[in-house]
């Protein structure tokens, strides 16, 4: 198994991985199945000082990145190392020095995760997230870095590993500290009623997931109020990507520059426009309910 390949490479160089989102669910037992889970790629976490050399080992052993063409400069600072590929390998590679973009790492990062991993049975010196951390990661993931919760989207596999989870540890009464917490109650709630299962992942009811229910129909339910909320999300991010290159032009004098000039070139705002609408095709296209 690639899985096992990959753990012996790593443990050879010294290195413990955290296996994490799919690939940790098979191997830690999540699904009845292996059949349940299709993986496209194997996401693994290392400690910051493996970071970089797990990768070199990897790129030694053939592996290639995938996209050259798409790779930032400062990878360095990025929450996963560009997807690597191998001829005639099962699946690519990500490996990940933060379990979460850099947004989120603050409320869950590699230190916690790192701090409470579990050991796998049958496979020696690697790890997997605790179970209250797949929770947490895959609501991460998918709710908030992939825009499922701004643009009323649920897929059909986060919701099914959250009941897979619900077998493993009750998470009924979650704790006051737990990282985002109304908006995951309000994730919850939608997934108890996708799937026709009332309480069985949160005892009671707040006013924050019966907004969010009413939203996610009046959107999912009406072609008017999905393409504004569309619209919204898509100049959101678009403006959102401007502010960004704006506030990294502070300690850069050409950049700033550049981004004095970009304010008043039509094209600029255009072009933004035009990447957040890519995005949102890139994450829209999970099954809608």
């Amino acid at each position: 198994m690639q899985v096992k390949e990959i753990n012996a490479s790593l443990n050879a160089a010294g290195i413990s991985p955290i296996f994490m989102k799919g690939t940790g669910n098979l191997i830690d037992g999540i699904y009845n199945d292996i059949g349940e889970r299709i993986i496209g790629d194997i996401d693994f976490l290392v400690p910051e000082k493996d970071y970089l050399t797990a990768a070199e080992l990897f790129k030694n052993e053939g592996f290639v990145i995938c996209f050259p063409d798409a790779v930032n400069s400062d990878h360095k600072r990025h929450h996963h190392y560009p997807r690597l590929w191998k001829k005639d390998v099962a699946a690519d590679i990500e490996i990940h020095r933060s379990p979460v973009i850099e947004k989120y790492s603050i409320r869950f990062g590699a230190d916690l995760v790192l701090r409470d991993k579990k050991t796998v049975a049958g496979y020696p010196v690697c790890y997997v997230l605790s179970d209250e951390h797949k929770l947490i990661l895959n609501f991460i993931h998918s709710q908030l870095t992939n825009h499922g919760y701004a643009l009323e989207f649920a897929s059909l596999r986060d919701v099914y590993d959250t009941y897979c989870f619900s077998k493993r540890f009750s998470f009924k009464r979650i704790s006051r500290n737990f990282p985002y917490r109304q908006k995951h109650i309000a994730w919850l709630k939608l997934n108890e009623r996708l799937l026709n299962l009332p309480n069985i992942f949160y005892t009671g009811e707040t006013l924050y997931a019966q907004l969010y229910r009413l939203k996610h129909d009046l959107i999912n339910y009406s072609v008017i109020i999905s393409r504004l909320n569309r619209l919204r999300w898509v100049l959101a991010v678009g403006i959102g990507l401007g502010a960004d290159r704006i506030a990294e032009s502070r300690s850069d004098s050409l950049l700033r520059r550049e981004n004095i000039r970009n304010l008043f070139t039509p094209g600029w705002y255009v072009q933004n426009f035009k990447v957040g609408l890519a995005k949102y095709r890139k994450h829209s296209v999970n099954p809608v309910f």
